[in-house]
């Protein structure tokens, strides 16, 4: 497996603490880890950008952005982004690594794990030109008991590597491709101590059809976690071949930010 596919942390590893942006992590991945969770007497905002940006423009954004509402930057902890296409593996590696530099200048790696979400999606429709950040989350104070959480998207992509019924995108497939995200994501919520219901977001994107996806073998076997209903993008992972991905959402504040922002 590609060392910087996403890799769910095992049972037996502790979380590690993110003292200065206030939050614990799931260590597993050295691009994105799989999940966190506030520390108590903070939560995770959500910020959604109006207009997207390109990464090298979206950086900046984000620690104007931070500086304004007195976070530090070691607060952050997803990113959003967009490419125009879904990338070869050598490809990945290469996007990876000034993102991974970025990370650790702002003191957000772990030696060679990341402290950070991600999500990284290939629109269908509408792609941009180049890489952008559509949204970022961090953690701020509140007065709340529940601080809700931030997660890494699930592609179809097993921990080997392996991309789940690869070049098939069968009726049958695409439902095994949606069953394998749907229990990747389940273990990771049961890893932070959490389950479905403390979910108050799901995003799946797919292009080619999943019969019965709101059937019981599938999304709705998740129970009360669809009152909130499902957002449906027509996009692919961002690694060529995969085809599925699962976003749950745990943000206890989502805001939407004009890109004119500056601090």
């Amino acid at each position: 497996m590609p060392q910087d596919c996403l890799r769910p942390a095992a049972p037996s590893i502790s979380l590690l603490h993110n003292k200065a942006g206030n939050y614990r992590l799931l260590p597993g991945g050295v691009a994105h880890c799989p999940g966190i969770v506030p520390d108590e007497g903070f939560e995770v905002v959500r910020v959604q950008l109006q207009t997207w940006l390109p990464l090298d423009q979206g950086y900046p954004f984000i620690e104007a952005y931070l500086k304004s509402v007195g976070r530090p930057v070691q607060a952050v902890c997803g990113t959003e982004m967009r490419v125009p296409a879904p990338l070869t593996r050598k490809d990945w590696s290469d996007f990876n690594t000034p993102y991974r530099e970025q990370l650790r200048r702002w003191g957000l790696m772990y030696g060679d794990l990341s402290g950070v979400c991600r999500s990284n999606i290939a629109l269908a429709d509408h792609a941009p030109e180049t890489a952008s950040l559509c949204a970022f989350s961090y953690t701020a104070p509140t007065a709340s008991t529940e601080g809700g959480f931030c997660l890494t998207g699930s592609a179809d992509i097993a921990q080997d590597g392996t991309i789940i019924a690869d070049g098939d995108t069968s009726p049958a497939a695409m439902q095994q491709r949606a069953r394998y995200t749907i229990d990747a994501i389940g273990a990771r919520l049961i890893e932070l101590g959490l389950s479905w219901k403390d979910a108050n977001q799901i995003v799946i994107f797919h292009v080619h059809e999943i019969p019965d996806l709101f059937g019981e073998k599938l999304l709705g076997g998740l129970g009360e976690s669809l009152r909130q209903g499902v957002v449906v993008y027509r996009a692919r992972p961002p690694i060529a071949g995969a085809e599925v991905e699962l976003e749950v959402r745990g943000a206890r504040r989502d805001l939407i930010v004009a890109n004119t922002f500056r601090g």
